[in-house]
């Protein structure tokens, strides 16, 4: 079975691929920023671009802010156990002592 491509693919890769880029991200709900969010964070704690301390993510409300938190805790932990090797795995669990 294939999966269809999204209408906004190309958007969703930028959002998680282009880690040198400031970006704004601004869609409905339910269409995915969370997601994607999530995996920019993760991805540029795990590449070492960045230190957690040196992130800022805004969100319009509280509870949006709070399941991306939640969201974001889960992937760290999820990858610094398949991390790579011990200096990614670090950089992954700084970002999960956070908080």
């Amino acid at each position: 079975m294939t999966r269809e491509a999204l209408v906004d693919e190309l958007a969703r890769s930028r959002i998680a691929g282009e880690l040198g880029a400031n970006l704004c991200v601004e869609a409905a709900a339910g269409t995915g920023k969370t997601t994607v969010l999530v995996r920019r964070v993760a991805t540029l704690l795990a590449a070492g671009v960045v230190t957690v301390d040196q992130l800022v993510v805004i969100t319009f409300t509280e509870e949006a802010a709070a399941e991306l938190s939640t969201r974001v805790r889960d992937e760290l932990e999820r990858r610094a156990i398949e991390a790579y090797d011990e200096e990614q795995r670090r950089r992954l669990l700084a970002g999960v002592q956070v908080g």
